[in-house]
């Protein structure tokens, strides 16, 4: 399966992986709530794929969030 990572911010391509087997753990989409994944993740059942919004590394910095020690109410941020 291939996931494709877009940033939600600018819309531009991040990444794209291709795995054998999905493991949420290693992806990090374990610590998601059920909200979360509906608004994060989508799935392409044709193309067989998952599309993943995130943050690319430019707006993480234009937004301040590349800080040292930067988590708004403890919450932490999967890129």
């Amino acid at each position: 399966m291939k996931i494709h990572y877009i940033c939600d911010c600018c819309g531009e391509p991040i990444d794209t992986l291709e795995l054998d087997d999905i493991d949420e753990v290693k992806l990090g989409f374990d610590c998601l709530s059920g909200d979360e994944r509906r608004d994060m993740i989508s799935f392409d059942a044709v193309a067989n794929a998952m599309h993943v919004q995130s943050l690319c590394d430019i707006c993480i910095e234009a937004m301040g969030l590349a800080d040292p020690g930067y988590a708004p109410g403890g919450v932490r941020y999967i890129h």
